[in-house]
């Protein structure tokens, strides 16, 4: 009698595989944060273009205008919003004679506009309406070198400026940085992962037949970049908001010490943009050198040179940080035309010891003389 034998199990189905994410949804996913940080980038660098660097730089060129009798035509103290948030606008024209001849203005204050932003609109507006009135001249600035450009009140306004900074700073950091991180993204699948250029340099190498592919990205050395970009807002600040003694600064005038702050920060502000969103990626070779540099993504200034016209490379220094007492200088490597000019081609590299290390691994690389 045959023995049964044992139940074979049936044999279970895989389970089915994942699909696996294509590039269609990453690709769509980096689409809808760039849309999303379009808007943020655009308000703070918009404004910051458009209203905070003219504001600084219309109060910096009225300090020198001269001033006038003015006869008010009209005056008026407009509002709107609700109890709760009310805005307040002043508008004006008025009348003043510059060598013997008549102008007539309407610009009331550097920033036009409505606003609730301190008490500056309504003071402004109760005392044009009031002069209005009783028929009393206000005085006017006139700009000397074109006397058809005049304005009532040359004041700065730090508060109002200190809010747009504000915006500036959020809504621009936000979505600047979001762009950078999508200009930063991670290497095309398939290709092979470039290996950093050395322990101070924030960028890529990738050796190609008789030369180098180099890379470095937006953001590099964010944390320095942002602390310069505070910096100079501080400084911002300081010009617009300290009241300047006049009988502690001999005879220098107040302007000038908020002109210098004011300029200054406006320059760190903007240089710290410039630092933080640029990105440059180089081809160096034996056919040459193609440098291509972008701003948020954007094409901002390329170079093509034939080998021939290449005559050295260089270590120069860029610029030193001193933080904790703590001193630190940054370099760069240039390619040295035989007309004079300089291209940089490494950037942004930490100390000495490793910008020379690269020096002679690009100078190997590509047989071009280094010194």
């Amino acid at each position: 009698m045959a023995k049964a034998g044992k139940p074979q199990r049936k044999p279970q189905a895989a389970p089915p595989a994942k699909p696996a994410a294509g590039r269609g949804g990453k690709r769509q996913g980096q689409w809808l944060l760039g849309l999303l940080a379009l808007p943020f980038a655009a308000v703070g660098v918009g404004l910051l273009i458009l209203s905070v660097l003219p504001t600084l730089y219309d109060w910096s060129r009225m300090q020198f205008w001269q001033p006038v009798d003015a006869t008010l035509v009209s005056a008026h103290l407009e509002s709107s919003g609700s109890s709760k948030s009310t805005s307040f606008h002043v508008t004006a024209s008025y009348r003043y004679q510059v060598a013997g001849r008549d102008y007539e203005g309407e610009r009331v204050a550097i920033s036009g506009g409505a606003d609730n932003v301190g008490d500056f609109q309504e003071a402004l507006g109760e005392r044009l309406e009031q002069a209005l009135r009783s028929g009393q001249a206000v005085r006017a600035w006139v700009n000397p070198a074109n006397p058809a450009e005049a304005v009532i009140d040359r004041s700065l306004r730090p508060g109002l400026l200190a809010l747009k900074l504000v915006f500036v700073v959020v809504f621009g950091g936000a979505g600047v940085g979001m762009l950078v991180f999508l200009v930063r993204g991670p290497a095309p699948a398939g290709r092979k992962p470039a290996r950093p250029l050395a322990t101070g340099a924030p960028g890529q190498l990738a050796k190609i037949p008789g030369g180098v592919q180099m890379y470095f990205p937006a953001g590099r050395w964010w944390g320095l970049k942002l602390g310069l970009g505070l910096v100079g807002g501080l400084f911002l600040l300081v010009g617009a908001v300290v009241p300047w003694d006049a009988e502690t600064q001999a005879d220098i005038a107040p302007w000038l010490f908020r002109l210098g702050f004011g300029g200054v920060g406006g320059a760190l502000l903007v240089g710290a943009f410039y630092a933080l969103a640029n990105s440059l990626r180089v081809q160096l070779d034996q056919d040459g050198l193609r440098t291509e540099r972008r701003l948020l993504g954007l094409m901002l200034q390329w170079h093509q040179v034939p080998a021939q016209d290449i005559a050295r490379l260089r270590v120069a220094e860029s610029y030193s940080t001193e933080i904790n007492n703590r001193h630190e200088v940054y370099y760069r490597i240039e390619a040295v035309l035989r007309s004079g000019k300089k291209i940089t081609v490494a950037q942004d590299l930490q100390g000495r010891k490793d910008a020379d290390r690269m020096l002679a691994s690009i100078g190997n690389a590509t047989g071009y003389p280094v010194r």
